[in-house]
């Protein structure tokens, strides 16, 4: 029963206090007998009026009354308890979707929502070949954490983390992103990518210790996960049993994402950002867009690329101007730029002259295996 299963999780509670753990469909029954036999004494009573006041129709009326009251609170109370009953019986089955660690708010290392990743019906033959691959390759766990740094300029001082992920063939051979993530948003099924690799990151802060308030790390995330309204709850419920490391976690989205977001998208954003989580837009291809709004909304960093950011300083006045508005308006709002795709030794001191405080690309470290990054970093600061 519902509210027995409550009073059980509390140890030490006194035996007499028992008499609370009857579910909602007693509590109905036990409230119809009551009203039921305030409705008969209101009967007798009208009865004896009837007898004993010589039909008097003022006393008449009001017993009437009364007693009609009585059948009215009757029939709310009755609603308003079958109403009740059946939220708590749809709260029951969607809370028996969860996987159990989740139902212990304070479990840190909580499974991560899974996603069915059974190949659907009406996908061309390349794509469910594809995606057969990532079902073996997860079920396999032949899952990897990439990290790519993120460096402060121009001390070249890892901050930050952009994760990717890497799956390996039976061969071992990698299955890049490139390979699989357009047949999984095909077929609905980017939702299992994006949770495996919030799980592994969190594995890894987890394992830094301490280590892991001096980083943050950057997950690439796609809209379908935030607009899967059934998927979203058991997401969010995964970052309430992680909100601890809220301040280490940034979820990032495409340009075009942040640009096609729909209302639905934009209210489970406010959500995940109610519980801390800051947000950051790569890819970004031009200068003007509502830098208020996304501050509203906790993005905190966007990414630009070195090209886009050089040709603007290199080209005519007007490029200029626009790109000092643009450095403007991100400082007004408290947003992070971080250079991307830097490439070139020769192009740092320029892009330090610009004030970018961020940069990064293969110049400053590629990709490569989380324990690279991160296993080295622990050495170093115990040797210290």
């Amino acid at each position: 029963m519902f509210w027995e299963a409550v009073t059980a999780e509390e140890p030490g509670r006194a035996p007499q206090k028992r008499r609370f753990t009857m579910h909602l469909g007693q509590r109905s029954s036990r409230y119809n007998a009551a009203v039921l036999f305030l409705a008969g004494i209101n009967g007798v009573l009208m009865l004896s009026a009837i007898i004993f006041s010589e039909f008097n129709p003022d006393f008449e009326i009001w017993l009437g009354a009364a007693l009609i009251a009585s059948l009215i609170l009757h029939a709310r109370a009755g609603f308003a308890l079958s109403e009740a009953q059946r939220e708590i019986d749809m709260l029951s089955r969607e809370t028996s979707k969860l996987p159990t660690e989740l139902s212990n708010a304070n479990a840190k290392n909580a499974q991560a929502p899974q996603v069915d990743l059974a190949v659907v019906k009406g996908l061309s033959n390349e794509d469910a070949a594809v995606l057969e691959k990532v079902k073996t390759a997860i079920e396999k766990d032949r899952f990897d954490l990439y990290l790519q740094p993120i460096v402060s300029l121009p001390q070249r001082k890892i901050r930050y983390f952009e994760s990717f992920s890497r799956l390996r063939n039976e061969d071992g051979t990698i299955l890049r992103p490139a390979a699989y993530l357009d047949a999984a948003e095909r077929a609905n099924r980017i939702g299992a990518i994006d949770n495996l690799i919030l799980l592994r990151a969190v594995q890894a802060l987890r394992n830094l210790g301490p280590q892991s308030e001096r980083y943050r790390i950057f997950l690439n995330i796609s809209p379908a996960t935030i607009f899967d309204e059934d998927f979203f709850g058991r997401f969010t419920d995964y970052l309430d049993a992680n909100a601890d490391l809220a301040p280490r976690i940034v979820f990032e989205f495409t340009y075009p994402a942040v640009e096609m977001m729909c209302g639905a998208v934009e209210k489970n954003l406010d959500a995940i950002a109610n519980r801390g989580y800051a947000f950051s837009v790569d890819h970004v291809r031009r200068f003007d867009l509502n830098w208020k709004k996304l501050k509203e909304r906790n993005f905190r960093f966007i990414k630009c690329s070195s090209a886009l950011l050089l040709s603007e300083h290199n080209g005519n006045e007007e490029a200029r101007m626009r790109l000092k508005a643009f450095r403007e308006r991100l400082q007004e709002n408290d947003i992070d730029l971080i250079v991307e795709k830097v490439e070139f030794e020769s192009h740092v001191p320029e892009i330090v002259t610009l004030g970018i405080d961020f940069g990064q690309g293969e110049l400053f470290g590629a990709p490569r295996p989380s324990s690279f990054y991160l296993n080295a970093d622990v050495e170093l600061a115990e040797a210290s």
